[in-house]
């Protein structure tokens, strides 16, 4: 996808009158190629459309303006439309009014008054191929009336009953708020939905990323960059790959890679440390080394191929205790960046560990899992770190919580006020992960990430991500370019990255039974496809 700013209703609607008033295009214009936006996707996802019954919802606003010029013309396609109204013709105004009037006057399809309360989803010609949803836009902030929450059931019944049918979203599915991501009440579930000019931000946020399907994205004949608001959350732009993925020297040795060092694992704790060692050499570090405790030493070692390891003084339970930090540090020397938490546990010596080597050491820093909990449990380490250092965290959203002393669910309700405040708080980059991970900086600036599916919601793969954003840092430390911001950006590309290498696994192993051993072998697949699509934009 595009790396588009992600919008709000009140900025989208300023955004149209802006187009209108101040470049002149009529706003019946748009919503033409609105509807042609939506035939085309439709071309796009079901192939040839002659033939096929689609019954098209619509209400009484401009969603419903858009309905009408799909149905006019998917008649022109040889389709079978059919338009289901909710509103009465009488109400309906403006472009939306003249829509109507166009599909009434040509009378390519029928057009039912449907009394959803009542009466089923019409289907004069038989078994509905598919459904536009037409019916809410983006304006919606709270429960749908009561008529278009019978409508919404009616057509998530009919999804359910049939898996053949494809439900079809226009802007955002009908009972979602566009803005939160919330559902009110009741709210369509689609396949895709057809989004214009910009994507809206509550699209990308739960639960309406479950009802979304998959999002495209149509410029519906306008260059809305000329009007954008700037400061938005942001799909991951390529840029976010310039200083990372840039051909090597031909002269190039390992050091210039950077080497990582991975703090992790515990006895009876080693695939935690395995994978994302395993992760940062595909991801391109030069050098890796696991510091683990010396009892898991052998047992991570054996499992290792590239990767070296060294031992780290433990307490009884296996557990790396605080003796080890002078051979941390002594190894931070010659370190370019650290990975930190992952199977440490939350032993009393390992916390100190944890603290001492944040607060008394200034070398770019990524603190996922237990390293995260010792955090969220010493606010201290906080603020006696030291002010040039880079942190990167990765919570969960249960990371998260503790981070800010609040539940998961608050900050799944919450996930953009959450992200920043995490970032602000604890003056760091953090990637909250999810359905669409998010990375923000400490300055307010939002990255949003679309790759990835739910294949990868198993064992290892946070491990994983952790790899590759700790070899992303030690690359730009290695280069002295790395600062709050590339690091921003470095750990967006690091979960792009990530993300599309699950997507590579997908086609080769499915969803289910998908592991983090499968995503990290794809590391490499996916930065080689990434250079290539940057080659080819070029």
């Amino acid at each position: 996808m595009k790396p588009y700013r992600l919008v709000t209703a009140e900025q989208i609607r300023e955004m149209d009158h802006r187009a209108i008033t101040e470049y002149g295009i009529p706003g019946s214009v748009l919503m033409e190629s609105a509807g042609a936006a939506v035939v085309d996707a439709l071309l796009a996802r079901c192939g040839t459309l002659a033939g096929r019954q689609i019954l098209i919802c619509c209400g009484g606003g401009n969603n419903g303006g858009d309905g009408y010029v799909i149905a006019r013309r998917l008649a022109l396609l040889g389709a079978r439309p059919v338009v289901a109204m909710l509103a009465s013709p009488a109400a309906l105004t403006g472009d939306a009014m003249l829509h109507y009037q166009v599909l009434q006057n040509t009378a390519v399809c029928p057009i039912i008054q449907w009394d959803s309360e009542t009466q089923p989803l019409p289907a004069p010609f038989g078994e509905i191929d598919i459904i536009v949803d037409a019916l809410l836009g983006t304006g919606l902030s709270s429960a749908p009336r009561a008529a278009f929450a019978a409508a919404i059931h009616s057509i998530n019944a009919a999804r359910q009953r049939n898996p053949r049918l494809v439900v079809a979203a226009v802007d955002v599915p009908s009972g979602i708020d566009s803005d939160t991501g919330a559902s009110p009440g009741a709210a369509i579930r689609a396949d895709f939905t057809a989004t214009f000019a910009r994507p809206k931000v509550g699209m990308y946020l739960p639960p309406a990323s479950e009802h979304t399907g998959d999002i495209l994205v149509s410029d519906i004949g306008f260059c809305w960059d000329l009007i954008e608001p700037q400061g938005a959350p942001q799909i991951t732009p390529d840029t976010v790959f310039n200083v990372l993925l840039d051909a090597r020297r031909l002269e190039s040795n390992k050091g210039d890679f950077g080497h990582v060092g991975i703090i992790a694992g515990s006895r009876g704790m080693t695939g935690a440390p395995v994978m994302a060692a395993r992760a940062a050499q595909r991801a391109g570090a030069g050098l890796v080394t696991v510091l683990t405790a010396a009892s898991a030493q052998a047992s991570v070692s054996v499992r290792l191929d590239e990767q070296m390891t060294m031992p780290l003084a433990e307490d009884h339970s296996g557990a790396i205790s605080e003796a080890a930090f002078d051979a941390v540090k002594s190894f931070a020397i010659r370190a370019s960046a650290l990975c930190i938490g992952p199977g440490l546990t939350m032993a009393t010596g390992t916390a100190t560990l944890v603290k001492r080597i944040l607060t008394e050491l200034d070398i770019p820093a990524v603190v996922d899992a237990d390293g995260l909990n010792i955090l969220a449990a010493d606010a201290s380490i906080a603020v006696g770190r030291s002010n040039t250092s880079v942190w990167v965290l990765t919570p969960h959203p249960g990371e998260a919580a503790r981070l800010l002393g609040t539940s998961a669910e608050n900050v799944q309700s919450n996930r953009i006020a959450s992200v920043c405040e995490i970032a602000r708080r604890y003056h760091a980059v953090v990637l909250l992960k999810g359905r669409y991970t998010l990375v923000a900086g400490p300055d307010g600036e939002i990255l949003v990430n679309t790759t990835g599916n739910p294949g990868m919601a198993s064992g290892g793969m946070g491990d994983t991500l952790t790899g590759i954003v700790a070899a992303f840092l030690a690359a730009l430390a290695r280069k002295g370019a790395l600062n709050p911001h590339s690091a921003l950006h470095c750990t967006a590309a690091a979960a792009a990255i990530h993300g599309l290498a699950g997507d590579i696994a997908l086609r080769k192993y499915g969803e289910i039974g998908l592991t983090a051993g499968d995503v990290g072998a794809a590391i490499a697949e996916a930065i080689l496809e990434t250079q290539h699509r940057l080659a080819a934009t070029s």
